[in-house]
């Protein structure tokens, strides 16, 4: 009887954790490429390749816009949900202890912010990118 009920609560507790390091790998943020943004670019392709702004001020005739964006991985590495699937049925979901917390620590994405301002014309006049503590951002090549 010990047995059965030792194998219901496996059972139970494995399929409620079964695939959330699938859906964390297969929604994660794809990666940004800050190097499109240049001076002189136009306000469309800020806006194409941070989003919406977070905040907009203005300063004499120049506005002034902060982004913030999540810079993800290449699209190649959602690859490693293939590993997750097979360890989720070889471990009966166990796995899960392990690839969940490691998608949500270590695969999350890089967290940047991007400060932009713009001429009358609407090009970019000077671009301040940094990492979420204001470090100097790093494209990764």
């Amino acid at each position: 009887m010990f047995r059965l009920i030792s194998l219901m609560t496996l059972l139970v507790f494995s399929s409620t954790q079964l695939a959330c390091s699938i859906y964390k790998a297969s929604t994660a943020p794809p990666p940004v490429p800050v190097d499109n943004v240049k001076i002189g670019s136009p306000r469309s392709d800020v806006l194409a390749t941070f989003g919406t702004p977070k905040s907009i001020d203005t300063s004499g005739n120049d506005r002034i816009e902060m982004y913030e964006f999540t810079d993800g991985h290449h699209g190649a590495t959602k690859a490693r949900i293939l590993l997750y699937i097979g360890g989720d049925l070889f471990t009966l979901g166990l796995a899960e202890l392990i690839f969940w917390p490691m998608e949500l620590a270590v695969l999350k994405g890089a967290e940047g912010r991007a400060v932009v301002t713009y001429s009358k014309d609407e090009t970019v006049k000077t671009i301040k990118v940094t990492d979420k503590n204001g470090k100097p951002w790093e494209t990764s090549e």
